[in-house]
């Protein structure tokens, strides 16, 4: 007689306990008043002061409500809490908004030599130069939380004396970010002049030295050890290693979380069930071993709030009441937001709160509909933790990075398991190094086990298509989480065919833009918004070139917003910074053809931008031509071979494009000024657009040249308050006093002009 096959269950409802109510109060009286400082802080004094009258109003509503209302009686116990967590919230942040103004105000007029520094957790790297979270100390006074940076690698708790300036954040993304997070002032250090490493506890000396034996700054697998061991993960996210990491979206497996502790907890609890201990003396040191292990790590917001719900669960357990993850999630939030209200603004506490609450709530009903679709059970379970977790992370991780993991649910569910192997080898047989007679052999299993997930991580960062870029202000980012979610929970019983018809209908509304903006885009140049610096984009169709690149990295903010997924050719048109500082951070974002620049200007080219793997090389010469889908570009300058170091050594494009009775002019100057344009202007004949040359200097156009190229509009790309002075006053009279429309990316953001029947249309875009 056959076994009946046993039907599968659609998972209950999750139990959303009162806490949660509380939890949010918290967190949105604490965010009006931390923005409200924050923009104090910065120089900025925004009408959001009035939005701190909502908290006290909203908290008033809720009590009335809550005692007056008899249709909201089974509410009642959520609207108080709702109240209790918008007041405490209110006091907690006020009270540490007054001390980051007093502390502000007491780090002015400072000189950084009369201070002294005490370090927190590890540092930032970014191109050879370490950032520091510090405490500011004048004699035994502590007068705020700053943001040191210098050239030398610092200990945790060391006493730093340092020669330097104290200066405000500027008021951009990063500078608010700074500041949310408690850090006051910023400070460069020019010398350091004392380093006194003080007395550090037991497991500071534990994990300075197993850092020294793992060497984490010689070799990736090191570094990835480090990180998985020691909570440092500097020195991996400072190597290409640490990109692959973040191209699979697998960046979590580095990070010390609730499965880091899980593993760490299963080896402790393993040894200690071979003792004759009892149990509850048993989970008394587990829980002991597993905080040690969280300071151990640089107690990150992650592995703190995993230990803490795993306390909360041993304590539900011996008292015996029914442990329910949801209640330990929004208590251990609380007690975090009223101890640090500023941890409400830390990536690790976001994305970790945000993960495990999707997995409680929404991992059984994933696995359900995955199983549903016919998915084996062991492989839902671990795709469904994935999916849960990367979704309810969009929110955060896309205005962050502006970039999607396709790849993430496959790469987790291979190296994570070779992750969770190299943890549970490494916590047994790293330590064992600090033993001379061992030291040269603790490591071997280790070092095969990470190079092992290298190689993987490797292998599913070079997919084609493994991650795409998002722009990120996108409302999908906010849509999508929310709309499978009430899917997940509402829908009565999810079955095969319709949820693979949504799925599908789901992925096709997805690609249709991404397939529109790759293939299909219509022919357009637009003069970027990066600042003091110059970036135009080029496309049509398929096929799309980037003038210059910018300073920094917000050219590749700038190529997201407008939708590039790839880069098929990056002219430089010299060696400046502002015209090529953007271009490592653009390899490293987008696939790029090739790098044109002037004949011979290649081989001063900076080390960043050479050899380059699958990158093609090419200098042109004046008269060469190169095509971009139906644009063609024809170099009118450098007469000669160049150098590509000064302004007269610029690159000059001729654009031109016809096609369907629509055609376009546009002359490219990078920074060539009149000296050089007088040398050509006569074989470029008239234009509809000039993109001004030097940021609109004085001496990049006059009323001769204007006269004799007969633009309708000169465009001219420079940063807000920037020290020149750009545009100038009298290139903008020039262009004026031509008959001509002027344009400007401060006022207008991103500027793009498109080819029409009748000339050209431009539009704008703000960042």
């Amino acid at each position: 007689m056959s076994t009946p096959k046993r039907e599968h269950v659609m998972p209950p409802r999750p139990l959303m306990p009162w806490t949660m109510a509380l939890c949010a109060g918290l967190c949105v009286s604490c965010s009006l008043v931390l923005n409200l400082v924050a923009d104090l802080l910065l120089g900025e004094w925004a009408a959001s002061v009035m939005l701190l009258m909502a908290i006290p109003v909203a908290a008033a509503a809720c009590i009335v409500l809550a005692r007056s209302c008899m249709r909201l009686v089974r509410w009642r116990r959520w609207l108080y809490a709702a109240a209790l967590g918008l007041v405490a919230g209110a006091v907690v942040s006020a009270g540490w908004a007054i001390g980051a103004v007093r502390a502000s105000r007491a780090l002015d007029n400072r000189a950084a030599s009369s201070l002294e520094f005490v370090v927190h957790g590890d540092p930032s790297i970014n191109d050879g130069a370490y950032s520091y979270t510090c405490d500011a100390y004048a004699g035994e006074k502590r007068l705020g939380q700053v943001r040191l940076s210098c050239d030398r690698e610092l200990g945790v708790g060391s006493h730093v004396r340092a020669i330097g300036r104290i200066s405000r954040f500027e008021n951009d993304a990063y500078g608010r970010s700074r500041v949310l997070r408690g850090e006051v002032r910023k400070v460069k250090a020019v010398r350091i002049v004392s380093v006194d490493e003080g007395s550090p506890g037991p497991l500071l000396r534990l994990r300075n030295g197993l850092l020294a034996s793992i060497a984490p700054a010689t070799d990736p697998a090191r570094s990835l050890i480090a990180g998985v061991v020691c909570g440092r993960s500097a020195e991996l996210r400072a190597q290409p290693a640490g990109d692959w990491f973040s191209v699979t979206g697998t960046a979590h497996l580095i990070a010390v979380s609730g499965s880091h502790l899980a593993i760490v907890g299963f080896v402790i609890e393993s040894a200690l069930q071979k003792t004759r201990l009892s149990r509850g003396l048993q989970r008394g040191l587990l829980v002991l071993a597993l905080a040690a292990y969280a300071v151990f790590t640089g107690a990150s917001p992650s592995a703190v709030r995993a230990c803490c719900m795993v306390a909360a669960t041993l304590v539900a357990n011996g008292a015996g009441r029914r442990r329910h993850g949801l209640s330990a999630l929004f208590v251990t939030m609380a007690i975090f937001v009223l101890l640090r209200p500023t941890v409400l603004f830390e990536m690790g506490f976001q994305l970790s709160c945000a993960s495990v609450f999707a997995i409680l709530c929404f991992c059984p009903y994933a696995t359900y509909a995955l199983v549903e679709l016919g998915v084996p059970s062991g492989v839902a379970s671990i795709l469904s933790v994935t999916l849960c977790s990367q979704l309810a992370t969009l929110p955060v991780t896309i205005p962050t990075f502006g970039t999607f993991s396709l790849i993430a649910p496959l790469a987790n569910a291979v190296i994570g398991p070779v992750i969770s192997v190299l943890l549970a080898s490494s916590v047994v047989l790293v330590p064992c190094s600090l033993v001379p007679l061992l030291s040269r052999v603790a490591l071997v299993v280790p070092m095969i086990v990470a190079r092992c997930a290298l190689f993987f991580e490797q292998l599913f960062a070079a997919v084609p298509g493994a991650s795409v870029t998002v722009p990120p202000d996108t409302v999908w980012v906010y849509v999508v989480p929310f709309a499978l979610a009430v899917l997940l929970v509402w829908w009565p019983r999810p079955r095969a065919r319709p949820m693979a018809a949504g799925l599908a209908c789901l992925v096709l509304l997805a690609a249709i833009p991404y397939v529109y903006w790759d293939r299909f885009a219509s022919p357009s140049v637009t003069v970027l918004d990066v600042g003091q610096a110059d970036a135009i984009l080029i496309r049509q169709g398929g096929a799309v070139a980037l003038v210059d690149c910018g300073l920094d990295e917000r050219v590749v903010s700038a190529l997201v917003r407008n939708n590039v997924h790839h880069i098929d050719a990056v002219f430089v048109t010299h060696w400046d910074e502002d015209h090529w500082g953007g271009l490592p951070a653009v390899l490293e974002q987008f696939s790029v053809g090739t790098i044109a620049v002037a004949a011979d200007a290649l081989e001063d080219a900076p080390a960043e931008v050479l050899s380059r793997p699958g990158v093609e090389y090419r200098q042109v010469r004046r008269g060469d031509t190169v095509d971009i889908g139906s644009f063609c570009a024809r170099v009118m300058w450098p007469f000669e071979s160049v150098d590509g170091e000064g302004n007269e050594d610029s690159l000059v494009l001729l654009l031109s494009y016809v096609q369907g009775g629509q055609s376009l002019r546009m002359l490219l100057t990078g920074d060539a000024e009149l000296d050089q344009e007088r040398e050509f202007v006569q074989k470029v004949g008239d234009i509809d657009v000039l993109k001004l040359g030097h940021h609109g200097s004085k001496v990049s156009v006059d009323l001769d040249l204007l006269e004799a190229l007969k633009p309708e509009l000169s465009i001219a790309s420079a940063g807000e308050g920037n020290r020149y002075g750009h545009p100038s006053d009298a290139c903008i009279d020039a262009v004026k006093e031509a008959g001509g429309a002027f344009a400007c990316t401060i006022e207008q953001g991103d500027i793009t002009v498109t080819p029409t029947a009748k000339g050209f249309a431009m539009r704008c875009q703000r960042p």
